[in-house]
């Protein structure tokens, strides 16, 4: 999981800010969140391009993370994605706030919403970790400790299942 993991972020950090033409299919992301399949996860999306307190989004006792895409950015979508399977494997530690950067209606990466110029985002995807509402990394400092934390997650159920 782990090499998955750093594979994916490694290749949303190459990519900043791509763009496209056409959205990504985020209803994927909405569909896969909503099932049941691998578990239920702790997701919300937000903001569509509006100003949001994304402090306020913060989960008591859980690591939240916030995680700024569009809907054309093709590797937002991929970490959306595997947030949530995160989501779904561990249940009670993470919670996913994706903070949506579109105004509905907007084609391309929208810049210039209320939400991207509030935060001052140049590249996506951005994440931001909380753990037990305290803010504890954002950027690449908070891939790096998203990918720490999932790692000591993964040996403790390997550690468990063997005894």
């Amino acid at each position: 999981m782990r090499t998955k993991l750093a594979t994916l972020l490694i290749l949303a950090a190459l990519v900043p800010g791509a763009r496209g033409d056409q959205p990504v299919a985020t209803a994927k992301i909405a569909e896969w969140a909503a099932s049941t399949r691998g578990g239920r996860a702790d997701y919300q999306e937000l903001a569509h391009g509006q100003a949001i307190d994304i402090d306020g989004l913060a989960c008591p006792g859980k690591v939240t993370v916030v995680d700024f895409s569009s809907d054309y950015c093709a590797p937002c979508v991929q970490l959306a994605m595997f947030l949530i399977k995160t989501s779904k494997s561990y249940p009670q530690r993470y919670a996913i706030r994706r903070v949506n950067i579109n105004r509905p209606g907007f084609n391309g990466i929208d810049w210039q919403s209320p939400v991207s110029r509030q935060y001052h985002l140049e590249s996506l995807p951005m994440i931001v970790v909380y753990d037990n509402r305290v803010r504890v990394a954002e950027g690449s400092a908070a891939r790096q400790w998203l990918m720490d934390d999932i790692s000591r997650m993964a040996a403790k159920s390997e550690d468990a299942q063997k005894n």
